[in-house]
């Protein structure tokens, strides 16, 4: 599906987010306006899953503020590399200060976009993408030339999306294809051995780890890049 010189000008990457604040009431304490509109979405996961339809406004919170980028903040970027030698390098931006590890992307980025390489990822065109598109403009801070994609056609976008190359065209099998799945699949090891998303707040808020929120986030990098190697001749 790819030659080794295609794979080797990709750039890998995943992103970590974790909810705004550390509990909905320091939300509603801190931006009164945003809890407000919260409540819909806390309405909305109610009505939608089912196994939240008891859930304590918290824990919908916890669980959900995360995966929208309005209610969250990014808290590490991984970027990984493929050398002419099959080395596997790895770079991560994290902490508690979001503007630095965007102002760091941006730059990350802006090179990528100048020796042509692609941006690589599982389920980027999902969420990494737009997620590190909003959580610039929300930050007011310039957008580099890889995410100003919006007059592009999809076949112009400089974007390699692992749930779109292992669905061959499926919208259903693009769905449901978790990057633990593809890697179980594959025969890989699970990146979700010690962590998995859902404890990214946990470590990020109560645990004060952000060494462990890189090293897994590095972690679905790396199988990433593997999963491509999978479909390399």
């Amino acid at each position: 599906m790819f030659k080794k010189e295609q794979i080797q000008n990709f750039l890998y990457l995943d992103v970590e987010t974790v909810s705004a604040y550390p509990s909905i009431g320091d939300l509603a304490n801190n931006d009164p306006r945003g809890y407000k509109l919260w409540k819909k979405r806390e309405l909305y996961y109610k009505t939608a899953y089912e196994e939240m339809k008891d859930a304590s406004e918290d824990e919908i919170y916890l669980e959900k503020a995360g995966l929208e980028p309005e209610f969250s903040r990014i808290v590490c970027i991984s970027f990984g590399t493929i050398s002419d030698s099959d080395e596997k390098r790895f770079k991560s931006f994290y902490g508690d200060d979001e503007k630095d590890i965007l102002e760091k992307t941006i730059k990350v980025l802006n090179n990528a976009s100048l020796k042509g390489w692609k941006l690589c990822g599982h389920n980027i065109k999902g969420f990494d993408i737009p997620c590190i598109g909003k959580r610039l403009i929300y930050n007011k801070m310039p957008l580099p030339a890889s995410l100003i994609i919006w007059d592009k056609k999809p076949w112009e976008l400089p974007f390699i999306d692992t749930t779109d190359v292992f669905a061959f065209g499926s919208w259903s099998h693009q769905k449901y294809l978790s990057l633990d799945l593809l890697s179980s699949a594959l025969g890989l090891p699970s990146p979700k051995i010690d962590m998995d998303g859902s404890m990214v707040n946990l470590y990020y808020w109560k645990k004060k780890d952000y060494e462990s929120i890189k090293t897994y986030c590095e972690s679905d990098v790396n199988t990433v890049i593997s999963a491509i190697e999978s479909v390399c001749f």
